[in-house]
């Protein structure tokens, strides 16, 4: 439908209430009631006006997304302080800066030069390395993420063009001259209520609605600052080596825990779980319960060289697992070859199970191989670290070691051998493992005696999913991006050389000599 037809549909609809309402504010003014209807009109008005002015300052009214997404490593969630930084100076700036576009302009730019100077300290100029596809993608994202907002929360938004804009500045200049006007003849007829009613618009009508305006103002900049610095920093950590749309199907396939694509980048929703730990731990006791069968061998001498993967599909859990045996290593640590298969499990997992037998105190080769693993992503700050579960086993042969009566609740121990279930999580939780681990689940193994698996250890990573899918969302982007550069480059080559062929061979064809003149006729 064409813009006129809407107008003239909005005319017809909107007229007959228009005349309506003149007709019934010249019945009120004639016959002396507009006075006592114009109180509670302005109070229902300055009320809505309040509470608009209210929800808003308060995150209530329109969206405020503020908190950086979950798949960012440590080092962007340190940029994001300088992207916040630059939101709460918006609150000091006056209504006529927030709505030139300078202030975008220049805003982008200060965004840009001090993230790229925080991610590359030791340049020169950190922003000539930027490529110039990857800024192209920042402007795109974040206009795509603004358009849909105003699309959202603006009625008609999609509508509006800048003859439209123009206007509406123009009518927001002259409505204070008109107002006054008005109140000028009003005073004429009536000087003594016009005061009362003047003076009580200013108070409550027209200083909140200026307050909201002025909310609604901040609320869009802000959101311009947080989506270009959202961007920005992407462009910075080199996520956006896969081009706008890649990474935003990438992050929406992320969101919607879709897996239908083949490519390995779009496989977030299997999460890889590593086990890691001592031998005789109860690595293998730990996969068999998990998987409700005997799968692994559960001898006291590794059973892997490497790493044996297992599959599972638990019901309590909406996703695929993957799991990684790895090979248990000794209390004087890993071999050389285990450490690289260890680690190397370790740092391609979305989650890390550390299984720790509840009776062996010796914890340093354990505390050794996190420490590495923490090492490695300190280096590595373009990735995220999983999350680490310590996974305490054999609890049942905890004092007393002759009872065994499930169910137990060592949050609230009552009994006992629930007294040192709670007091062994805490001896790994605070004075051993405990900064290097998002929590640690007590379970028994045994085949008799299973037990914790699924009262303790499957809601424990179901609690980690959310950061579980993050880390993989990060790895397997890197993952793409890495792999993807040579053949991007064969195939621009390709492209460009079926251009240059025709050209080429167009030019071989052109003979050398003059070209000849035609003759004319006589």
């Amino acid at each position: 439908m064409q813009r006129w037809r809407l107008l003239v549909l909005a005319a017809l609809l909107a007229g007959p209430v228009l005349v309506l309402i003149g007709l019934g504010m010249y019945e009120l003014w004639w016959t002396g009631w507009s006075f006592w209807f114009w109180w509670p009109m302005a109070s229902s008005f300055a009320l809505a006006t309040f509470l608009a002015w209210r929800w808003q300052s308060q995150r209530r009214l329109l969206p405020y997304d503020d908190a950086p997404p979950l798949h960012w490593t440590e080092r962007d969630r340190e940029a994001w302080q300088l992207v916040e930084a630059h939101a709460k100076r918006i609150a000091d700036l006056k209504p006529d800066q927030l709505t030139s576009l300078t202030f975008f302009e220049e805003t982008a730019k200060a965004l840009a030069n001090s993230l790229a100077r925080f991610y590359h300290p030791n340049a020169v100029d950190p922003v000539s390395a930027l490529t110039i596809p990857e800024i192209l993608a920042v402007v795109e994202l974040a206009s795509h993420d603004l358009a849909e907002m105003v699309d959202q929360y603006l009625p008609g938004g999609h509508l509006l063009t800048i003859n439209d804009l123009r206007r509406m500045k123009q009518i927001a200049d002259w409505y204070p001259v008109a107002s006054k006007v008005s109140w000028l003849i009003s005073s004429v007829f009536s000087p003594v209520n016009t005061a009362v009613r003047y003076f009580a618009a200013q108070t409550g009508m027209n200083r909140p609605w200026r307050m909201l305006q002025e909310n609604v103002l901040v609320w869009f900049c802000t959101a311009y600052v947080h989506r270009m610095g959202k961007y920005l920093i992407d462009l910075n950590s080199g996520r956006l080596r896969v081009g706008a749309t890649r990474y935003r199907a990438l992050h929406e396939a992320h969101l919607r825990g879709d897996d239908s694509e083949r490519e390995p980048a779009d496989a977030v929703p299997t999460v890889t779980l590593a086990l890691v730990g001592q031998t005789k731990a109860g690595k293998s006791s730990l996969i068999n319960a998990l998987l409700g069968e005997q799968r692994a061998i559960t001898d006291v001498l590794p059973a892997t060289a490497d790493v044996q993967p297992y599959e599972l599909q638990p019901g309590d859990i909406p996703t695929r697992v993957r799991l990684l045996d790895t090979v248990g290593y000794g209390s004087g640590g890993l071999r050389e070859d285990q450490q690289r298969a260890t680690e190397r499990a370790a740092r391609h997992a979305d989650v890390v199970l550390l299984v720790l037998h509840a009776r062996d105190p010796a914890r340093q080769a354990d505390l050794d191989m996190l420490k590495n693993l923490q090492e490695y992503f300190a280096n590595h700050r373009d990735l995220r670290k999983p999350p680490v579960l310590a996974v305490l086993t054999h609890i049942d042969l905890l004092a007393p070691s002759l009872e065994w009566s499930p169910p137990y609740t060592w949050q609230d121990p009552q009994r006992p051998k629930e007294v040192q279930m709670q007091q062994a999580v805490a001896a790994v939780q605070e004075q051993q493992l405990g900064m290097y681990l998002a929590g640690v689940v007590p379970v028994c193994t045994a085949p008799d005696k299973i037990y914790g698996v699924q009262q303790w250890l499957l809601p424990a990573i179901v609690g980690l999913l959310d950061q579980a899918h993050a880390v993989a969302f990060l790895r397997c982007l890197k993952g793409e991006i890495d792999t993807g550069k040579i053949k991007k480059v064969f195939n621009q080559l390709m492209a460009a050389s079926k251009g240059l062929l025709p050209v080429l061979w167009r030019g071989k064809e052109t003979p050398s000599g003059p070209p000849s003149k035609s003759s004319s006729p006589s």
